[in-house]
Order: C-alpha cells, then structure tokens, then sequence
C-alpha cells in the first residue's frame, strides 16, 4: 500500500444492539440485566452517551449517588442533553450534600419550560439546606409563574414553612397537594414531618409507611421513617429499616452511627439516656429557657463546636446569639468566618451589611468585608466602604492595600501603582507596602523596576524564598528565562518543598522544551496538590508536548471534572484537535459555549469542527451566526468566507467576498479570492475580468500569475498552464502551492520532464527544499521511475530529513520489493515501528513477509491491517495472495469473487483477476 497524498479512513463499530436491550431491561425494572447489557456496550464503546445516561440512572436506582453523578458528568462533558437527566442529577446532588452544583445547573444549561420549573424546586431545595430561606423563596415564586398549581410546587413551598416553623400555613398547602393527589409521597412525607412536629409520633409513622411503599427507593423518606421510629424506640422496626439505608448506601455515616447507637440501645434499653449522655457535651443539655436567660452559654456553646470543626452546629448557634445579642462584634466574626468556610460568601456579606455602622469599631471586620466585596466582583461597594475607611484611618497601611487591590479590580492600575509607590516612599521601612509595590510593577509589566525592587527586598533577606520566587517570575516574565533556573534551583535548595518554585521551574523547562524535568517535578505536586488546576494544566502540557497523549489526556479531564477552567479547556481541545478526535473537540466547544454565550471564537471552532466531522448543513448554520458578528471586519469576513466555500456553501462565499470588498476595496487577497471564487462556480469570464487589473498592476506577482495559470488549467490549455506556473516558481523558487499544482499537471501527464528539470534547478540553487526533494521522489513514484525515487527518498533520510515520517519508510518498502526484499523488510519494520496501529504499515509489512516466502506470519499480518481497514481492497488481495501460497485455495477463491464482485478499482485489479483465473483453473484440471 502506498502512502503519497491520502491517508486510509477509519472504520467505527457500534454497541447499538446492547443499548437497545439494556434500555428495554431498565423499562422492565430488570436493573441487572440493563447493567449488564450496559457494561458490554461501554466496553466497546466507552463514549456511548445514552450508554452513560442510562448507567447513572441504573446507579442512582441502587443507590450509587456518586458514581451516578461521574456518569451523568461525563456523559454532559460529551455533548449529552442536560434533558436526559436533570431531575436524577439533581437528587445525586442533593443527596451528597453538593448544593452548590445543584444551583449552577440552571446557570450553565438551556433549559426548556418544563425543566426550569424543575430546575427551580431543585434549587429552592438546596438553598433551604443551606438555610438561605431568601434565595429560596425567590426560586419558589420564579416556579410559581411556570406553574401556578402544580403538587410539586405546593410540597416544595410547604417544606420551607416547615423549616420556618409556620406549622399552620404549611397544613394548609399540604391538604391541598393531598386533595389532588392523595399518593403523592412527597405530599404524605410533608404530612408525616408536620405530624412528627406536632409530636404526633404513630400518625406521622403511618403517613411515613405510606410513602415509603410509594417510594421504596427514595434514602431520604427512609432517613425520616428510621427517625420516627427511633423516636418512639421501636427499635426492631428502626434495625429493619436501617438495613435497608445500609444495602442502599453501605457507606452512610448517619445510618452507620445510628447502627452502633441501636446496638447499644438493645443490649440495654433502659441505659439509653445515659449513652445519650456520654455522646454529648454538657452545653448540648442546656435548655430553652437557660439559652434565653443567659445567651453567652449559646455562644461559649458556639466556640466550642467552631474549635472542635463542626461548623455546621456552630453557624446554627451563632445564628441564634447574633439575633439575641446583635452588638457582639466578636461573634459576628466568628460566624462570617464559619459562612465563607462553607462557601456561603453572600451571607458573609449580608450579615457584616446589617453591622456596617458597627465596623468603625473593628476595622479587621470591615477588611473582611472588602476583602468579600473584592473576591465577589463589588468593586463599587468596595471603592465607597474603603474610601470612608481611608478617612478614618489614613494610617492603616492594610488599608491602604486594601484601596489598591479594589483600584485594580476596577482598571484603574495607575492609579494603584501611584498609591503604593506614594505610600512606599512615605513609610520606606514598610515592608508590606515595598512588597505590594513590586507586585504591582509586575503587573502593569514594569519589569525593570519589579527587578529592581525584588533586588531591594533580597537586600535585606537574601534566603527570603518568597522574594527570591518573586524575582524569578519576574525573570520568566520579562524573557530572561535563564537567569530564572539558578533562582528556583536556590530556593528549593533551602526548601525543597516550594510548590510555587516547583510550578515555575517546571514552566522554564516546558519553556526550554525539557519536558521530562517538567514531569518530574510537577507529577508529586499534583499528587499532592489535586485541586490545584494550573499545576493539573501544567502537567497535562508537559504530557502533551512529551507527546503522552493518554496520561495528558487523563490529568486535564480531572483538572475540568469538578468545575470548568478554560486553560485545560483549551488544552483539552488542542489534544484532541491534533490527535483528529474532533467530537470529543467539539463537546468541550459546546460546553464552553453554554457558558459563553455567541463567543466568536469558539463559534469559529465549532463551524470549523462540523466541517471535520462532515456536518457542512450544521457548520453552515454555525457560519450564519457568525455572520452578524463579523460585518465590520474585512479580514474576517474573508476568512468566513473560505469556511462558506469549504462547506460548499458557494452563493454565502461569494457574497461575503463581495461584502468584504465594499469594506476593503484595495484589499488584494480579497480580490485574488473573488477570481478563485469565480473559478469553482466556472465563471472564467469574470474570472478573467477580475484578474485583468490586477495583472496590469503586478505583472510578477506569483499569486497573480498562478491565478492565470489556474484559468488556463479550468480552460484546458494545459501547455500554457505550464508555462506560467513556471514563470510562477522562478518569481518565488519556494512557492509550495505553486510547486503542488504543477506536479499534479505532471501527474495528469502534463509536462513530467519540465516538472523533473525546474525540481532539480530549484534544489541545486537553494539549501533548504526537503519539501521539495519530497515532492520530486513521489513524482518519480508516479512516473515509475523507481530507482530515482529511491535516490530521492535516501538522500532525504541522509540530510535528517523526514526521519520519523512512516509515510515515507512504507514508500521505500514498495519501492525495494521488487528488486531486494531484505532493504524492503528494513523499511517496512521501520514503518511499523512508527506506525504500529495503522492499516497502510501493517499491510506493507505484511506483504513484503509474504514476498519473502513466509506466509504463515504474513496472513496473521495483513488479517490485522484488514481488521483497521476491512474496504481496502488492496489488503483483501494480499490475503488471497497469502492464502493461495499456503495451499488455501477455497479461500482465497471465495475472497477474490467477493473482491471483484464488487466493481471496486485498485491498482492490483488486473493481478487480482489472473490469480483468481488461475485458481479456477488449477481446481477444473
């Protein structure tokens, strides 16, 4: 098999058979079964979208809510509808106490109608368990207006009056989600949790069986039963019910404490209390009336669970003291603290809002708070809250950082610079001011003085590793990489643990093309650090230009697994961009999309990832988007329009041309374009026409004359073609288009001996032309003259050109075979040790084995070339070669008829038929 312009196309399998029984197994409950089916077709295909859909959906049925939640995640990540799946993702989430992903799935999806009533429920739900009743509310009333009436919207707005104690307006909208649906379990679990409330225990339980039998596989309604029964110290229902959570979640903290508690509870009933007792801490006994008549047991409470961790008891206490004793600044600061350790950065904000007049008396607070307007884009508030503060405190150097880092969020960097440096010229023994001075001088790209002034800190403290890191990114940044090395080599002399001396040593070697050290150094920081997605992207890099694609691959998808971050993003993309996997491409151009509405440059990939994909009708839609954003630009409208022409668009093409003209009249690659345009719809007049001006004006220029050239080619008149594509090439020796199009005339039979003599011209003039020495051996390989290619294709190998290239390699194993088959074996190993996994390698290798008379090898060989390529007829030939030399005749005669049964042309067609004669011929006699 040759390998000249075109590589053999890939063949894909399906698992379609296996889906389609394992979905009709999940329609019958047969869960078993559908996984089974399920894991067959993930083996053969591990992207199968609906495969994956429907495994999470298997996974959350039997209670697997984070392995559900990994294949409902990647299954989104390639391109699956948010549809499929909401309202099981949403309950994997809620379930794991992942609120905040629950609330973003609105936010990052197009959501239908349907799905944003849903959406809503969902997040009400999650922000009633972070207990910001507010925002859930709001979700409520955003349902509301969906649907006004619907059960689900009742149950919802009930279980928030139930969290709100309003126990009497809850009854109501429960009674009247019952009247219109007496079997819904969410209706009879809000009832069963109103009754628990009213300490109406044995009622609440038989309203909790009844949805438990409605919905058997619901964790959470079985949470609430097993806590009824524990209540009334039922204790053989509690253990049954218990076992049940257990099989559905072995791994459930509550359900395994209340397993050893129930243990406890029936070896001696009556000791209850006191295990109780010694579970708990004295200040958990403390009752009602005590908390109210001394609310600093609440808080002494509080401290006590904040030191211990347990923020989640500690907020809730914190909650209670602040309303009962709002003037405590000190317990307003614990409790922010406790709000953004658990994320909750709004409520901060809220809470040290509703103090603002008290914060002149503790400044570190209203650091806090600017620090919270600054992190949550505020700038605005931050900007009046600092200037006020700046007032007050014209001392306060924090301050003063402080100002800067909120003139900097809101662009105004001069200003921040001249702030500092005023600053640091007023107070010069600060060294807080002298470093965030050179931290600015590093952003706004003052190199020299960010050097000058890391020099002034070391000065000072020469082993200090944060200003000697300092220093070396400066160095990075302004292009003096290799005075950075010995800096970050010092530092992880005195520290060899340095993270950040780490991640930018292995930058200076992905920088310096060492991509091995990069590895090395950055593999047990990631380890160490999962979470931390430069050193992750990093990483995937360095894997990347190492060319280890599957390891690169693995740690940037688990760099975007959690949450999107657009370096490894686009790493990502450029990974499988260059390995030609241009769905995966296309999946993460999608998800980037959903999050960047209409950008233009990801608009750009995926018109482009469609054509690849052979979607031109898709692509053409995506190119008419990017129509209304281009209308000022020239260059881009060009650039579209070469996309239009690709997907065969022509009449868009043309018009964007012509577009693009009216805005650039003298725009010459516009112009040369039109001709090209007018050339494939066959309009050779106003090819012409268009051409002629230009020819006037630049009479020499190679583009020019390779135009005309062009028409004289669409118009048959090959000899003057010639002609001027030489007249093109002495203008510009290295014009490769040029030097294409007249090989592919030679190739037509035009002008083989001229394309020979300008080739071998050109190459004794210039140095640099391995392209060009390329172009000249297949143009022999054409014009069978095979030991002029051979020349070519050696001399190449000899200058270290093309050394890596199994096109090349498969090329002189052909080449050789017919005159010296151990040089053709050389090659062809050579070929496949380049090439292991390609149909064109392993035919060649296979063929030049069944050349050399060892044929048993030579079948296993080219059967594996025809499993890559199974309508190759070339391979299909070579095995009924190899099966005839080993005496199988039958099947190499049964191959054959079915080869040329078919019609298909190959170059071995006529070898084919001989062969096939000759067998017939041989089983008649």
């Amino acid at each position: 098999m040759w390998c000249l312009l075109f590589a053999p196309a890939a063949l894909f399998a399906s698992a379609d058979t296996d889906y389609e029984k394992a979905l009709q197994a999940f329609q019958q409950n047969e869960h078993q079964a559908a996984y089974i089916h399920l894991k067959n077709v993930l083996q053969q295909a591990p992207e199968h979208i609906p495969a994956k859909v429907l495994m999470g959906k298997i996974l959350l049925q039997k209670g697997y809510f984070n392995e559900a939640i990994i294949e409902f995640e990647e299954s989104l990540r390639e391109g699956a509808d948010i549809e499929l799946m909401l309202a099981e993702l949403a309950n994997s989430y809620l379930f794991t106490g992942k609120h905040q992903q629950v609330i973003a799935l609105g936010q990052d999806y197009k959501l239908s109608a349907e799905s944003q009533f849903d959406w809503h429920l969902f997040a009400a739900a999650a922000y009633l368990n972070l207990n910001d009743t507010d925002n859930a509310r709001q979700h409520f009333q955003w349902a509301g207006k969906l649907k006004p009436k619907a059960v689900r919207l009742l149950n919802s707005q009930a279980a928030l009056l139930l969290k709100e104690k309003r126990l009497k307006e809850a009854e109501l909208l429960i009674e009247q989600a019952l009247q219109q649906n007496n079997v819904n379990p969410q209706a009879l679990h809000l009832k069963a949790e109103l009754l628990q409330l009213q300490g109406q225990l044995p009622k609440a339980q038989h309203y909790y069986e009844q949805a438990v039998l409605l919905s058997p596989q619901d964790p959470l309604l079985r949470r609430a039963l097993l806590r009824n029964y524990v209540s009334q110290y039922k204790t053989d229902l509690a253990e049954e019910t218990l076992q049940i959570i257990l099989q559905q979640t072995p791994d459930d903290p509550y359900a395994l404490l209340l397993s050893a508690w129930l243990s406890s509870l029936k070896q001696n009933l009556a000791d209850a209390t006191a295990v109780s007792t010694q579970l708990s801490e004295k200040l958990w006994q403390l009752t009602k009336e005590q908390i109210v008549n001394q609310p600093s047991l609440l808080f002494s409470r509080a401290l006590l669970s904040y030191v211990d961790g347990n923020y989640e008891k500690a907020r809730s206490d914190l909650v209670s003291y602040n309303q009962a004793v709002p003037a405590d600044l000190n317990a307003v600061a614990i409790l922010t603290d406790v709000y953004i350790r658990q994320g909750d950065n709004g409520l901060a904000i809220q809470l040290l809002e509703r103090h603002l007049n008290q914060l002149n008396n503790m400044p570190e607070l209203a650091q806090r708070l600017i620090t919270l307007y600054i992190r949550t884009n505020r700038a605005y508030k931050a900007e009046q809250l600092i200037a006020n503060l700046r007032l007050q405190f014209p001392d306060n150097i924090d301050f003063t950082l402080l100002h800067a880092a909120v003139l900097k969020q809101i662009a105004h960097d001069k200003q921040a610079h001249d702030l500092i440096a005023g600053q640091s010229a007023l107070h010069s023994d600060n060294l807080l001011l002298r470093i965030n001075h050179a931290l600015l001088a590093l952003d706004n790209k003052d190199y020299a003085q960010a050097l000058m002034l890391a020099d002034q800190l070391l000065s000072a403290d020469a082993d200090n590793v944060h200003y000697l890191n300092f220093k070396a990114a400066t160095l990075i940044k302004s292009g003096q990489a290799q005075l950075a090395a010995p800096v970050l080599e010092h530092i992880l002399k005195l520290q060899p643990a340095h993270t950040a001396a780490q991640f930018n040593l292995a930058t200076l070697a992905i920088h310096q093309q060492n991509y091995l050290q990069a590895i090395t150094l950055l593999e047990p920081l990631v380890k160490l650090y999962p979470q931390h997605k430069p050193a992750g992207t990093l990483l995937g890099l360095a894997y990347f230009r190492a060319k280890q694609f599957e390891k690169a691959e693995t740690v940037l998808l688990k760099t975007v697994a959690s949450k999107p971050y657009p370096p490894a993003d686009e790493l990502l993309f450029d990974l499988y961009f260059q390995q030609g996997r241009y769905q995966q491409a296309l999946v993460i151009t999608e998800q980037a999309l959903k999050r960047s509405f209409m950008d233009e440059t990801l608009l750009w990939k995926k018109a482009q990832l469609l054509l690849l994909l052979k979607q031109p009708d898709e692509s053409i839609k995506v190119q008419n988007l990017l129509v209304g954003l281009i209308t000022t630009d020239a260059d881009k409208m060009l650039r579209l329009a070469l996309l239009q022409r690709e997907s065969g668009d022509l009449g868009a093409s043309g018009q964007s041309l012509q577009n693009a003209l009216q805005l650039a009249p003298q725009h010459k690659l516009l112009q040369l374009e039109l001709v090209n345009h007018y050339l494939i719809i066959e309009q050779y007049s106003k090819a012409e026409q268009q051409l002629k001006p230009l020819t006037a004006k630049f009479p020499s220029d190679p583009n020019i004359l390779m135009l005309q050239a062009d028409i004289a080619v669409a118009q048959q008149q090959y000899e003057a073609a010639r002609v001027i594509y030489l007249k093109a090439i002495a203008q510009d020796p290295q014009f490769r288009l040029a030097w294409v199009k007249l090989y592919q005339l030679a190739k037509s039979g035009y002008g083989a001996t001229a394309f020979t003599d300008a080739a071998h011209s050109t190459l004794n003039a210039t140095q640099d032309s391995s392209w060009l020495r390329r172009l000249l051996a297949e143009h022999y390989v054409n014009q069978q003259q095979t030991s002029d290619a051979i020349a070519q294709y050696e001399m190449l190998l000899a200058n270290g050109d093309f050394t890596e290239d199994a096109a090349l390699y498969n090329n002189l194993a052909n080449l050789y075979l017919p005159s010296d088959t151990a040089k053709a074996l050389k090659h062809a190993e050579k070929t496949l040790a380049l090439a292991p996994k390609q149909a064109f390698s392993l035919d060649t290798y296979g063929w030049v084995l069944a050349q050399s008379g060892q044929y048993q090898q030579a079948v296993a060989i080219l059967r594996q070339a025809n499993a890559l390529n199974a309508t190759d007829p070339t391979i299909r030939f070579h095995i009924a070669y190899t099966l005839a030399k080993l005496q199988r005749q039958a099947e190499a005669i049964e191959l054959l008829q079915q080869l040329l049964a078919n019609g298909q042309d190959f170059t071995e067609k006529q070898q084919a038929a001989q062969l096939l004669q000759q067998l017939v011929g041989a089983n008649s006699a």
